[in-house]
């Protein structure tokens, strides 16, 4: 496999996106199955990753432990990304395809609906790997809530107007920087058929 992954030269990014309870962590792992079954190395990676010490530090205020404001919260969902950029950088050098579960294009979404300026958003996120295509699994509000546990949202998750405007603006800024858009509330296995059409115009399988 390894050398078929030299062969196809360098490994690729993939972004799963969408607002909570898209079925996001499903779909990255669908998607890595997929992908092994093809003979593809891969790996997949979430965010924010909370087992780095930056990522504690989310999860704390998330949990409501912590307070800070709208900027401070966007800074660190930023730098927990840098904490993993050599280590993405490293894989896709080595031709792995790395699946990743929210990556900077929600800091700009969530940022954006805190009421955060859109440059300086990006500001934070510029020098890191650019993606090779980023897939958006839109859910309506409603189906998002559906889906959640009462007993188990964090501080992002509970506010019903925050949500709505994440909705909003996942469409938004996907029509503005060329997202593609994959209705998630569809049965689980045919979006993972349409991420797959997606996946293959990339020539990865």
């Amino acid at each position: 496999m390894q050398v078929r992954n030299q062969l196809l030269g360098k490994g690729k990014i993939i972004v799963i996106e969408g607002a909570d309870k898209a079925g996001k962590l499903t779909q990255s792992r669908l998607l890595i199955d997929s992908l092994k079954l093809s003979g593809r190395i891969c790996v997949v990676m979430d965010f924010p990753d909370y087992t780095t010490p930056i990522g504690m530090e989310i999860r704390a205020f998330l949990d409501g432990k912590r307070e800070y404001s709208n900027e401070l919260k966007h800074m660190l969902l930023s730098a927990n990304r840098w904490e993993r950029k050599r280590e993405i950088e490293s894989m896709t050098e080595t031709g792995t395809i790395v699946v990743i579960n929210r990556y900077y294009q929600s800091n700009l979404v969530y940022g954006v609906s805190n009421g955060l300026n859109i440059n300086w958003l990006t500001n934070l996120e510029r020098g890191l790997p650019k993606e090779d295509i980023v897939i958006v699994l839109d859910v309506s509000p409603t189906v998002s809530s559906q889906r959640s546990e009462a007993g188990d949202l964090d501080s992002f998750e509970k506010n019903q107007k925050l949500l709505l405007e994440v909705n909003k603006n996942y469409r938004k800024l996907a029509k503005q920087f060329k997202w593609k858009i994959i209705n998630g509330e569809k049965r689980k296995e045919q979006v993972h058929q349409e991420i797959m059409k997606i996946v293959k115009l990339l020539n990865v399988i």
